[in-house]
């Protein structure tokens, strides 16, 4: 028996030309002179501390004592440099200081000497001029507090109270105006002798990490990110630390004094709300600043790896892909976590007698993000549902206004409870909208349709859409809705639904006559109109590539093929002998549709060959004659 031929290819990929943007933090590149982030911490998969990059570029550092070390996945997903307080880093050129930003956590308590985040190498040379330092952790008397200063205790430094253990925050401290604040927020408890100005505005040196110019405040903790400028940042403030907020899951503000965060670019992607500034986090990608954010959660009442806080209903967001500006965020009101029953005064009408948290949750949705997905964490609370999915609802409430009774409401079922995470796949949380969680629907008035199970899956151009839904009540019609995008759909058939108790299987079929990813949903109609939403589910549609050999025997020297392509591609043309024996190997650039190929048979004799056409994953095999 004769094997076919074995065909090996190297394919080239061109790839088109990018352009590297300059980043800095929030966007704010004027009079920076350092910064540093554990993410440009090497090595980037975690263990002991070999090279720790200034982005500025001015800074080479040079590890004193014991290394420190990178913890992965420690603030919200992203890595920390941990210092035991036995270990410095110390750089290699002085720069101009006046204001400095740190995402910082102390180890032990709070009432004790912990260390410090960043300072000049040396002290000051001005006479009475000491330590100086930004961000230490120290006690006066007993009294745990944060300092930053600009000379010896005689000289001028600002405090505030020092945190517990591990808590995260944002630092900010400048010279100008003796500014000292944690998230955004004067948080200033005192000075001492005047604050920063008894010794002005701003101060040079040679940075160290991990300790201060007097070298008796070895850093005991975690550094996430340190970023100086050289003079007063007040204008831009807000962008630095509105990227350090979204990027750590840090809240900004109060609700009694509450902070809107900006873009690099000057969009407010989360406006200051008195009632819903509360663990307040999100997703999101700023190009300027560097920052992919594409997974998330309120370091208040989760982790670096998403694992919640027991009984604090943590939410993770994710997202596969975000463009440059686009921002999902969520706040929510501090509301009970505790069950309630809906009556009629709280609505939806169709929910009620179900069980729901108290809790609403509100969204900021910043150039149209997509479908997310949602986790909420109900470690350490009493929830009737236990770990049956059907009985975990979204209930989004779309006119924002948080009054169930009022306006449209969307329900959209959980896809899954494992490990007591409740899961929402394919979600979209529209601009404005407040949503809340059902955690049991009522046996006696529940939600018009239960969404049992939805599929799709497609063979050639049919798309086949099957779902289940169990006691239908009063449902008129299914709508089918596709999407190309998975933001904005459009009907493309429904169904009449049955109604009544009992599963209901139903099964609709979409014809897609170009490849492509695409994406279905199925809104349940109630016949007052209200609509109900399944999950969305997406399907790739390849479809079939066509070769046509246009007169077959072959008489004459030219092979003449009509190939379709249902997009434009790269194809590889190959011809072999009866016995397999490759005789010819060509690429051909094509465009998509019609396309008219020839191939010089001249040096090939009469007799029996094939040809194969191949692009991406399909292929298409043809055998003729010539005379």
């Amino acid at each position: 028996m004769t094997r076919p031929p074995l065909i090996l290819f190297v394919c080239f990929i061109a790839c088109a030309p990018f352009r590297l943007t300059a980043q800095s933090p929030g966007g704010v590149s004027a009079n920076l002179t350092l910064w540093v982030k554990a993410d440009s911490a090497y090595p980037i998969t975690g263990g002991t501390l070999t090279k720790w990059t200034d982005l500025k570029g001015t800074n080479t550092f040079t590890k004193v004592g014991t290394a420190a070390t990178i913890n992965l996945n420690t603030i919200n997903f992203h890595p920390v440099v941990h210092w035991t307080g036995a270990g410095t880093l110390k750089g290699s050129t002085s720069i101009i200081w006046s204001e400095c930003t740190a995402v910082a956590t102390w180890d032990g308590s709070p009432n004790s000497e912990r260390g410090t985040v960043v300072s000049p190498l040396t002290s000051g040379t001005a006479p009475g001029d000491a330590s100086r330092y930004y961000f230490r952790s120290g006690t006066e008397g007993s009294t745990g507090y944060v300092y930053a200063g600009m000379g010896a205790d005689s000289i001028g430094f600002e405090y505030i109270d020092a945190p517990p253990e591990d808590q995260a925050n944002i630092y900010t401290a400048s010279g100008f105006n003796d500014v000292f604040n944690k998230n955004g927020l004067n948080a200033k408890v005192g000075s001492l002798y005047g604050g920063f100005t008894k010794r002005g505005t701003s101060m040079n040196g040679t940075p160290q990490i991990g300790d201060r110019s007097t070298s008796d405040s070895k850093m005991k903790g975690d550094i996430a990110e340190i970023v100086v400028y050289k003079t007063n940042n007040a204008t831009n403030r807000n962008k630095v630390e509105s990227y350090l907020a979204l990027k750590y899951g840090i809240t900004l503000g109060t609700t009694a004094s509450s902070i809107s965060y900006t873009s690099s670019a000057g969009t407010v992607f989360w406006t200051g709300n008195a009632t819903y500034q509360r663990n307040v986090f999100g997703i999101g990608t700023d190009n300027a600043s560097g920052l992919t954010q594409t997974k998330s959660n309120s370091m208040t009442t989760g982790s670096g790896n998403g694992a919640g806080q027991s009984g604090a209903g943590n939410l993770v967001l994710t997202s596969n892909a975000l463009s440059n500006q686009q921002f999902l965020m969520i706040g929510n009101d501090a509301g009970s976590l505790a069950e309630t029953t809906i009556n009629g005064a709280m609505g939806p009408s169709n929910a009620i007698g179900s069980k729901r948290v108290g809790r609403n949750w509100k969204v900021q949705n910043t150039g149209a993000v997509g479908a997310v997905k949602l986790t909420f964490e109900k470690t350490g609370l009493s929830l009737t549902g236990n770990n049956t999915a059907s009985n975990y609802w979204l209930v989004i409430d779309n006119d924002g206004d948080g009054n169930y009774t009022t306006g449209t409401q969307s329900d959209i079922m959980a896809s899954s409870v494992a490990a007591n995470i409740i899961t929402f796949n394919s979600v979209t949380l529209n601009n404005n909208v407040v949503f809340t969680l059902i955690t049991k629907p009522s046996t006696v008035s529940t939600l018009p349709v239960v969404w049992e199970d939805f599929k799709a899956s497609a063979r050639q151009n049919t798309v086949t859409l099957q779902w289940t839904t169990s006691n239908e009540d009063d449902v008129d019609r299914f709508v089918i809705e596709r999407s190309v995008d998975a933001i904005a759909f459009t009907q493309t058939g429904s169904v009449m639904a049955d109604n009544g108790s009992g599963l209901h299987p139903y099964e609709s079929r979409v014809e897609e006559p170009l490849s492509g990813d695409y994406y279905y949903r199925i809104r349940a109609i109630d016949r007052d109109g209200a609509p109900h939403f399944s999950g969305i589910r997406s399907v790739r549609i390849e479809a079939p590539i066509v070769m046509q050999i246009r007169s077959n025997p072959v008489q004459g020297q030219r092979l003449e093929l009509d190939i379709n392509l249902p997009k434009k591609d790269k194809v590889m043309i190959w011809l072999a002998d009866r016995q397999g024996n490759p005789i010819l190997h060509q690429e051909r650039s094509l465009q998509q549709g019609d396309n008219f190929v020839t191939i010089d048979l001249s040096a090939a004799p009469a007799g029996l060959y094939f040809v194969q056409m191949r692009a991406g994953s399909q292929a298409s095999a043809l055998s003729f004659l010539k005379y």
